[in-house]
Parts: C-alpha cells; sequence; structure tokens
C-alpha cells in the first residue's frame, strides 16, 4: 500500500488529490465536504516486542526491513494480529521521509469513578446553594428585627424588660463608604505584634484538625477557651436579585475591651459587589456576616482601615453572635504574623476554602475538618509587575505561589510550615506569560503591618501622659499595654 506524504502530515480528507491544508486538525478538498480527523485507537494491551530499527533516511535497507517484517510467518488458521503498541508509532514513505501520529489516547475512567465525581460535585452545588439561602434568610430576619424595633415605642418603665435589641451592624453602602474613607488608616486601638517564630501554643495547625498541637495542650492555659481563628467572611446584598459575594479571613491582634476581635480579609470580594450597590438597590437590605468554626455568626461593626494597593480590609466584629447555640461563646484564636518575607522555594500550606454544610458532612465522615494546599515560594513581584528580591529595597508587592486556590479562599492565611506563622495573604490564581501551569498569588505578611501602629511606638502626647502616671505612682494604660507587648513577643521569639 502506497503512503502519500501531504504537507508535514497525513490529513485527513475524503480524497488526496487536491487537497489543501486549512489546519492542524482540519483539510478540505475541493471536490468534497469537510471531514474530521477519525478518532485514535484504543489500544488493548502494550506489546513487550521493540519495534525494528529503522534504517536512515536515504538507505536502500528501507524497504527490505518493511518486507522482511511484513514476511513473517503466521500459522494456518489464524489472523495476522494488528499492532498495539502504545505511544508514538513510525512508519516510512515512498521516498523516505518519516511520518509520526499523536500517541494513543489513555484509557477513559471507569463508570464508578465518574458516577462518584459527579455525586460530589452534585453535593457541592447543593451544599453551596444551601448556605447562600441560609445567608439570605439570615440577612431577612436581621432586616425583620430593626424595622421592629424602629417601631417599639420608648418606654420609661423600670420594671418592664426591655425589649429585644437588634445586633449592631453596618450596611455594604455605609462599608463601601468607610473602605474609600480609611484606605491607609493606622488603628491605635489594637496592638499586632512581631512573631517571626511563634512558640508551639501559637503555631498555626496544618493536619487540618481543631485547636493547637496536642503535644503543647496541656502547657497553654488558654487553648481551650479559644477556637480556630481562620473565618468565613459574607457580604450579603439583599432585594429583587440577591447576591453572596463569600471569602475567607482570620483574627489577628489584640482584642478590644467589649470583647470583640480584628478580622483581616481581602477587598476585592467586597469591590465585587459593589459594583450592584445601584441608586435602586441603595434601600435594599445588606450585611457583612462572619461564620466561625464552632458554627457562631457575627455581624461587622465598622471597617477598621484598608489598603487598597494590597488589597487589604480589617473588619470589626461584634461582640456577641447573632444566633442562639448552646455551645459556649469562646473568642477566636488571632493567627501569628511574620513581618519577614518568606525565602524563595519556601515550603507554605494555602488555606482552603470549604463550605460550612461540606465541613459538617466532612466531620461526621471524621475527616479533617480544614485542608491546606502545600507549595512553595517561587517568586516575588513589585508594583509593576517586575522581579523583586526580598532582602533588598525593592518593594514586594505579590509574592508568586506553585499552587493555585480554590474558590473561596481569597483573604485566607498563607502559612510558612517551617515556623507556623502567617506569610501571606492569598489573592487569587493568574498564569505566567508562556506557561500553562497555574499559578497562586497572595500579599506579604509584612504589608498588614501598614495598618497598625509600630510595636512600642508612642507618641509625644503619650510619653507625657505616661511621665504624669509615674509622677503619681498609677499605673498607666499605655505602659501596661506596651510592657504586655513586649513580653509577648520575647514568647514568640522564644522557641
Amino acid at each position: 500500500m502506497t503512503t502519500r506524504i501531504l504537507s508535514r502530515r497525513l490529513l485527513h480528507t475524503t480524497g488526496h488529490g487536491r487537497a489543501r491544508l486549512i489546519n492542524s486538525s482540519i483539510s478540505v478538498s475541493p471536490e468534497h465536504a469537510f471531514a474530521s480527523p477519525p478518532p485514535p485507537p484504543i489500544p488493548s494491551r502494550i506489546d513487550s516486542t521493540p519495534p525494528p530499527r529503522l534504517p536512515r533516511h536515504g538507505s536502500q535497507q528501507g524497504p527490505q526491513a518493511l518486507r522482511k517484517v511484513d514476511s513473517q510467518a503466521v500459522p494456518q488458521g489464524q489472523q495476522p494480529e494488528a499492532p498495539r503498541r502504545v505511544g508514538v508509532r513510525v512508519g516510512i514513505s515512498d521516498d523516505g521521509d518519516t511520518t509520526r501520529s499523536l500517541p494513543a489516547r489513555p484509557a477513559a475512567p471507569t463508570h464508578k469513578a465518574q458516577d462518584r465525581n459527579a455525586h460530589e460535585s452534585a453535593q457541592d452545588r447543593a451544599s453551596a446553594a444551601a448556605f447562600d439561602v441560609f445567608l439570605i434568610r439570615t440577612l431577612a430576619q436581621l432586616s425583620e428585627l430593626r424595622r421592629a424595633e424602629v417601631g417599639q415605642p420608648q418606654t420609661a418603665d423600670p420594671l418592664q424588660p426591655p425589649p429585644h435589641r437588634a445586633p449592631t451592624w453596618i450596611s455594604l453602602p455605609e462599608l463601601v463608604e468607610q473602605k474609600r474613607n480609611r484606605d491607609g488608616h493606622i488603628v491605635d486601638s489594637v496592638s499586632l505584634i512581631y512573631e517571626p517564630t511563634p512558640r508551639p501554643s501559637r503555631r498555626v495547625r496544618l493536619d487540618g484538625r481543631p485547636g493547637v498541637q496536642e503535644e503543647v495542650f496541656s502547657a497553654s492555659a488558654s487553648a481551650p477557651e479559644e477556637q480556630d481563628g481562620i473565618v468565613i467572611v459574607a457580604h450579603v446584598l439583599g432585594g429583587q436579585t440577591p447576591r453572596v459575594s463569600v471569602c475567607s479571613g482570620f483574627a489577628v491582634g489584640s482584642a478590644f475591651g467589649d470583647g470583640s476581635q480584628a478580622i483581616l480579609t481581602c477587598a476585592h470580594t467586597l469591590d465585587s459587589i459593589e459594583r450592584h450597590l445601584s441608586p435602586a438597590e441603595a434601600a435594599s437590605p445588606s450585611a457583612t456576616f462572619i461564620l466561625a468554626p464552632s458554627g457562631h455568626v457575627y455581624t461587622v461593626q465598622e471597617l477598621l482601615s484598608s489598603v487598597s494597593e494590597a488589597d487589604l480590609l480589617l473588619l470589626r466584629l461584634s461582640p456577641d453572635p447573632i444566633n442562639p447555640s448552646a455551645l459556649p461563646v469562646r473568642p477566636l484564636r488571632s493567627l501569628p504574623i511574620n513581618p519577614y518575607p518568606a525565602s524563595i522555594s519556601a515550603e507554605v500550606s494555602v488555606h482552603r476554602y470549604l463550605n460550612p454544610l461540606s465541613r459538617l458532612r466532612r466531620k461526621l465522615q471524621r475527616l479533617p475538618e480544614r485542608e491546606w494546599d502545600e507549595g512553595t515560594v517561587r517568586e516575588y513581584k513589585d508594583p509593576i509587575g517586575c522581579t523583586a528580591e526580598p532582602g533588598t529595597y525593592d518593594t514586594l508587592h505579590t509574592m508568586l505561589l506553585s499552587c493555585a486556590p480554590v474558590s473561596g479562599s481569597s483573604g485566607g492565611p498563607v502559612i510558612d510550615k517551617a515556623t507556623g506563622s502567617v506569610v501571606g495573604v492569598t489573592r487569587g490564581s493568574t498564569h505566567k506569560y508562556g506557561e500553562r501551569q497555574q499559578y497562586g498569588f497572595a500579599t506579604p505578611a509584612e504589608r498588614i503591618f501598614e495598618m497598625f501602629r509600630l510595636p512600642g511606638f508612642k507618641t509625644t502626647a503619650e510619653r507625657d501622659a505616661d511621665r504624669v502616671a509615674r509622677s503619681n505612682g498609677a499605673p498607666n494604660d499605655s505602659s501596661s499595654s506596651s510592657a504586655m507587648s513586649r513580653s509577648r513577643e520575647g514568647d514568640g521569639r522564644a522557641k
């Protein structure tokens, strides 16, 4: 049989007389219609017999080698077996050129694997829809409670119990306005210390289990009273077309006097829902909810600070949750923040978002309640996209990671596996120019300290107040808080 070579590869047409190449997969002849390429053969088994050695181009031994292979004896009554080798098949044309075909397509997954993946994806979609419905219903209940509170008359009877008050929360338009006005604002009421090498009881646990490590559980007296500090942040907009934007976050810094805490998260999820805040939707109910691992739901009182360039937001929680629960309300454990950038090729763990309903199902199945994506730090970028070197005067705007985060993981922590401290805040995934691999990118943790006062720093007024307090013999709150910060910082640096 004669094989004719057209261009650089065989054209899959019904006639080869006047065929011309259209693209890499379809060719057309003037007298015939389009014809798709035939499917590649699916091998049944792998033949261990090596292929015959092919002569070089221009050698006269080519036809002789092919005739020798074709002339092998076949037992009577048995049909010659078709070739079953997997991979690139090589043949010789009349003019001595070598033609190559694509490797055989791998076998399709079994029906059981397909059914299991389809079942899991259907469960995830159902859990996501149920979670959105829960958030929208919670927003509706808060709106009804606020309207009922506004319509209630003021009573001055001290014997009559006060009516139930709606929790303090702000709407999304107010949150967006505070984000613009407090961009770059330095928070004085919350302190954030340097913890490059936190003590064992402060390190983030990476095995998916809640709490601290078992070997340090008995050594930490406050560990049983705290819960995991990684939370879910949900921006919910009601009205005719409800919208929900979900991301991750984590607790940072010390607590306020009323027991409320600060939550660090990303800003682009709020920006994405801001586009839908039209004047017609301005009167619609809206709120931002914080879901703790224990199941308690908190509202956001105010936005403390934001760094739009670094895609960071600092939110203040309400002191008490809005949903009743028999479980005791435990404070969130703040995560240790590393002020120094992780080195190139350092191993990190990126927080993976899990739907709360999926997390409950995983708990019933005795699976880890939290998942982490393992990766390494690839490189750093400056604000204009050029490569930046840590330890120099280059501005570290973005850190590229070898693992890509899933949807909903934005705002979650990036943990250095060697120290157990936060070295970045997840922002999303991207592609490098000329590469197909997907990378994750995050904000270096050193940008978090731009929203807080430097540890140990005091203004002139505070130093004067401390001097007056020392002369009167009374302790000052600022001096005691700074001493506590220094002691905690010393404990964090000790290993």
